[in-house]
C-alpha cells in the first residue's frame, strides 16, 4: 500500500511539474490544450521515472542475499517518507481545490501565499522526506535506492523545464 501511494504521488508530482514549468510560457489566448499537453508530458515523464525506479528496485531485490530484510527495510523507509510527503501533498491539493472557488481574490491569494511558496520548497520537501525515510534504514541498498529515486524526481522537473523553454523559444520564433 505504501509503495502504491508513493507511486500515485510521483505521478501527481509529475503532472503538476508539467503544468508548473509551462505557466507563463505561451502567448496563445486559449491555453487549455497547451496546459493539458504540458500536464500529460509531466505525467508521462513521471511514469518513465517510476519505471526506471522500479527497474532499479527489482535489480537490487534480485541481487540481494537478504530479500526479506530488504523488503521490510524498504517498507519502513517508504512509510517514513509518507509522513513528510502526505501532509505536503494535502496542502498542495487543498490549495488547488480552493482555486475552484469562482473568486479572483481567492485564486490570486492561493497562488501568491501558498502555491508559490509550496512550489519553491518542493525540492527541500523531497530531500527532507527521502533523508528522513532512509535515516531509519539498516541497509545500504535501501539508502542507495532512496537517493537514486530522489535524483530521478528532481531531474524530472529540470528536464520538463528544458523542454518547456525550447517549446517557448520555438513559439517566439514563429511569432517574430
Amino acid at each position: 500500500m505504501t509503495f502504491a501511494l508513493l507511486y500515485a504521488m510521483a505521478l501527481l508530482d509529475g503532472l503538476l511539474c508539467g503544468a508548473r514549468v509551462s505557466m507563463g510560457r505561451s502567448a496563445v489566448i486559449r491555453k487549455r490544450s497547451y496546459y493539458v499537453r504540458a500536464q500529460l508530458r509531466g505525467l508521462v515523464g513521471a511514469q518513465v521515472v517510476s519505471g526506471i525506479a522500479l527497474t532499479a528496485l527489482l535489480a537490487v531485490a534480485l541481487t540481494s542475499t537478504h530479500r526479506a530484510v530488504l523488503r521490510a527495510d524498504l517498507e519502513t523507509v517508504a512509510a517514513r517518507m509518507l509522513r513528510i510527503f502526505v501532509p505536503y501533498a494535502a496542502l498542495v491539493l487543498g490549495n488547488i481545490v480552493l482555486r475552484l472557488v469562482p473568486s479572483t481574490d481567492i485564486r490570486s491569494a492561493t497562488s501568491v501565499m501558498m502555491l508559490g511558496p509550496l512550489t519553491a520548497i518542493r525540492p527541500l520537501v523531497m530531500i527532507a522526506g527521502v533523508l528522513y525515510g532512509i535515516s531509519a534504514s539498516a541497509m545500504w541498498d535501501t539508502r542507495f535506492l532512496g537517493l537514486f529515486i530522489l535524483a530521478l524526481m528532481l531531474a524530472l522537473e529540470f528536464a520538463l523545464n528544458l523542454h518547456a523553454a525550447r517549446e517557448q523559444a520555438r513559439e517566439i520564433d514563429t511569432l517574430v
